[in-house]
């Protein structure tokens, strides 16, 4: 199994940046990791990407609460980037928050792939690469 390109982490937590660094350098499985400090950062680079014409980071952990703007105020300017369709892109809410009302919402949203518990494990990363690869693998193959 080939490893992702790029995961980008947004999280305004410099240990828990570091601990989920080290998470996914150990799972072999990724070449590069951007770290963003909240979503105004991420959506920077991102649209610093899609004016280069690089590709976009395959995985992006998005936490909710962070000062500035949060994880839900950048899924609410991401909707609305001129993302090409063939962009394969997971994004999964990374959080510690016990509010229901969090769950949902990150549910609700069409590109949150899911919510996860904080902090990030091996066996759920490598899940989620695993994932990944099968959904590009199959827009491979339609094309």
């Amino acid at each position: 199994m080939k490893p992702l390109k790029r995961i980008l982490l947004v999280d305004d937590d410099t240990v828990t940046n570091m601990m989920h660094r080290r998470v996914i350098e150990r799972s072999g499985r990724v070449r590069a990791i951007d770290v963003a400090t909240d979503g105004q950062e991420a959506l920077d680079i991102l649209h610093a990407d899609l004016a280069a014409g690089r590709p976009l980071p395959e995985l992006i952990f998005l936490d909710i609460n962070m000062p500035g703007m949060g994880g839900f105020e950048f899924l609410e300017h991401y909707a609305k980037l001129q993302i090409n369709s063939d962009a394969q892109l997971i994004i999964v809410m990374l959080s510690t928050s016990l509010l229901e009302a969090d769950h949902r919402r990150a549910e609700a949203d069409p590109n949150v792939h899911c919510f996860c518990d904080k902090p990030l494990r091996l066996e759920k990363l490598l899940e989620l690469v695993e994932e990944f690869q099968k959904r590009d693998d199959g827009h491979r193959s339609v094309a």
